[in-house]
């Protein structure tokens, strides 16, 4: 090559050098100046609390930076002064050895002292979501309605997971029995039930409740891609009683194809809400001395009856609990086993698996049980099987879904059971329903009117006629009940059983061996001292404990 054409060649080589270099060094100011941020830029900082915390305040203070937002997955922004260049690049390279690229910002120390703030920022957040949190966990009655509320509208920022789980909890402390959700036209309607009563609370579109159902369907163990048949299932998920402590709570849930889609209903099994002693649930002395004077027989059946939700499962595991001295052997057949006592012998039935009351049964006899409990009597061979065990030195205490203690006889009569195996056999009938309280806060005594007062002292004349002891201090008053913020505006707040005990004497059992479909009974037992439920709702009324609107709704 000439000397003219080396020159050219290194000529062109220097001007590309330069060109590049010249390139790139604008390109590295462009960038420089883009990742200074002044004081104001500091400020409309929008930042991520949650990578925040990736780098602790002390550290972020000593080296001068912080993380202040995650742009995308495993990428971050950090904003720093460079006044500590090296524990800067220490930082940094933890970072990039977790798998984490880092863009860069810088500032003033006034724009990061600035931005330090946000660490206190997030405290202040954080303690107010626990706050929120610790509120919902001590929410109970108004508060848990009020809540539930709320959170509905909130719905579409949270997890589907996350809102389902919070509303079963909140209705559970908002101290209901029941959650419903029921498919309608307009969509699925959210209800509690409260001392007996249904409550509307929120709307759900068809659409929308699809997703949570899925939720539900999944913890509850049941096939999930099953709509057109009903569905059995249970779960359980974390509470606060009434004394703020966290504790499981046990849920029986039922799926019912509907209209448009399905229904469901979760009844809320709580060991904390049983009960240790017939006072409680609204046993007179009068009726306590009656029951316990059968329960301290060896032989004999003794029947619970009442519809659903009367509060027999309450009086059965009362029983159980009084009976359970660790001396006697105790069996029970239940369908589900809702409450677990320590000392007793009980057996879940699973039809799934051909295992039934009438199996049950037969095996319970062969474990030398001294009492017996069956869950519910509902075919001919159940209690056939149920009677033949209380006629062979056992115990036998069971259900039956009747109106009346009457109505009990006439079932087991419909069922076939022979009169001459019944009578011998049977001991004592309950019939129970539960009533509202009156609230105490709101409820007033006032003057009965003419009909209230006529009925009061038609139904004391017949208690007063076979039990003069029972003394009255009726005086012409009834309670009436406003609306407050202690009852959720009801005017009733818990519940109390009314109750009727019919003793199976030696003149009932002729009779009913004399007339075994149970006709003209009723006459029969009026002539006794049987005190029917409407009696001891009377006595309940006159002791300030109900309304008689409330005795009215429940007994007749």
């Amino acid at each position: 090559m000439s000397e003219k054409g080396k020159k050219f060649a290194k000529k062109t080589v220097l001007n590309i050098i330069i060109k590049v270099f010249t390139f790139d060094f604008e390109n590295w100011m462009a960038d420089l100046i883009k990742s200074i941020l002044d004081l104001q830029a500091v400020k409309e900082i929008q930042p991520d609390f949650s990578v925040l915390k990736i780098i602790p305040r002390d550290l972020a203070k000593s080296a001068q930076i912080l993380i202040f937002s995650t742009p995308k997955r495993k990428h971050l922004k950090a904003l720093t002064t460079n006044n500590h260049p090296e524990e800067v690049r220490r930082i940094l390279h933890q970072l990039e050895n977790k798998g984490l690229v880092t863009e860069v910002f810088y500032t003033t120390v006034e724009g990061f002292d600035f931005a330090m703030e946000r660490y206190s920022q997030m405290q202040n957040q954080a303690e107010q979501i626990a706050q929120k949190h610790l509120e919902q966990q001590k929410a109970e009655w108004k508060s848990a309605i009020d809540l539930i509320q709320e959170f509905f509208e909130q719905r579409e920022d949270k997890d589907p997971w996350d809102f389902i789980k919070e509303m079963i909890r909140l209705a559970f402390q908002s101290w209901a029995s029941d959650l419903h959700f029921q498919s309608e036209d307009e969509g699925i309607q959210m209800k509690i039930r409260l001392d007996g009563v249904l409550h509307s609370l929120v709307l759900f579109s068809h659409q929308e409740f699809w997703k949570y159902m899925q939720k539900i369907k999944f913890i509850s163990g049941v096939k999930m891609n099953i709509e057109y048949l009903p569905q059995d299932g249970r779960f359980s998920f974390e509470a606060s009683d009434r004394n703020w402590v966290q504790k499981k709570v046990d849920a029986r849930i039922n799926f019912m194809p509907g209209i448009k889609s399905e229904n469901v209903v979760i009844r809320f099994l709580d060991a904390s809400k049983t009960i240790d002693h017939f006072e409680e649930i609204g046993f007179s002395a009068y009726h306590i001395a009656l029951l316990k004077k059968y329960m301290q027989k060896t032989t004999g059946i003794i029947i619970i009856t009442g519809p659903t939700g009367s509060g027999k499962t309450t009086t059965l595991y009362t029983i159980l609990k009084q009976l359970n001295d660790w001396t006697k052997k105790i069996i029970t057949l239940e369908d589900p086993i809702e409450y677990k006592i320590s000392g007793i012998q009980q057996s879940q039935i699973n039809y799934d698996k051909w295992y039934d009351y009438e199996t049950g049964l037969k095996a319970i006899l062969r474990q030398d049980p001294d009492i017996i409990l069956v869950w519910e009597t509902r075919t001919k061979e159940t209690a056939q099987i149920a009677i033949n065990a209380a006629l062979t030195w056992h115990l036998v205490f069971t259900t039956l879904h009747t109106n009346s203690v009457l109505d009990s006889l006439s079932r087991l009569m419909n069922m076939w059971v022979e009169p001459y195996l019944l009578t011998p056999a049977l001991q004592l009938v309950i019939g129970q329903r539960l009533v509202r309280k009156a609230c105490p806060h709101c409820s007033t005594r006032e003057d009965a009117t003419p009909e209230e007062n006529a009925e009061i002292l038609a139904h004391l004349e017949h208690i007063q006629k076979f039990h003069p002891d029972f003394w009255s201090s009726y005086q012409g008053k009834v309670l009436r009940t406003e609306w407050c913020e202690h009852c959720n505006h009801s005017g009733y707040s818990w519940r109390i059983a009314i109750l009727e005990l019919l003793e199976i004497t030696d003149d009932l059992r002729a009779k009913i061996l004399n007339n075994p479909y149970g006709q003209d009974l009723t006459e029969m037992v009026k002539e006794s001292d049987f005190l029917p439920l409407q009696d001891d709702g009377i006595l309940k009324v006159i002791s300030w404990e109900t309304t008689l609107e409330e005795i009215h709704r429940v007994s007749y």
